[in-house]
């Protein structure tokens, strides 16, 4: 009797650290609305410095509280995610994805680029905090990430 106690305490303990772990590499809505408003600002960045435009900078100038809570929230998550240092990983993931944007954009002549983001920058433009908000909620769909259990 005592090695069948023994044996459902292990599997108790195993599914649980193995739900664990599956949390660990999980995204939360929150987690993902964040991911989908930093990649907005990031694009905006590059788009701002191709095109030689101010929007960016009034962007963040309006936004700023809003842009600091995302980015706490991707430092949660990278700490959930048990990354060593949550703040070092957090930039390395914003410069990669401030990387990438600026390789798609080098492929592009600028001119071309600049025209094509003219609807990216005239709602960057608009977007207040709220409307920073809804954005990112409404892009937030997510097929891609783990979702967390809880």
């Amino acid at each position: 009797m005592k090695k069948l106690g023994l044996a459902a305490a292990l599997l108790a303990a195993a599914s649980v650290a193995t739900a664990s772990a599956a949390d660990r590499n999980c995204y939360s809505p929150g987690d993902i609305e964040a991911e989908q408003a930093l990649l907005f600002q990031t694009n905006l960045m590059v788009i701002s410095s191709a095109c030689r435009d101010t929007v960016y900078g009034e962007f963040r100038a309006r936004n700023k509280d809003a842009i600091l809570r995302y980015q706490n929230a991707m430092i949660d998550h990278f700490r959930r995610t048990g990354a060593r240092n949550a703040k070092s990983a957090f930039d390395a993931w914003q410069t990669s994805l401030a990387n990438e944007a600026a390789r798609k954009q080098a492929i592009i002549p600028t001119g071309q680029f600049c025209q094509q983001s003219t609807e990216m920058l005239k709602l960057a433009s608009t977007l207040d905090t709220k409307g920073f908000h809804d954005y990112a909620v409404a892009h937030a769909v997510d097929g891609v990430h783990p979702r967390c259990s809880k």
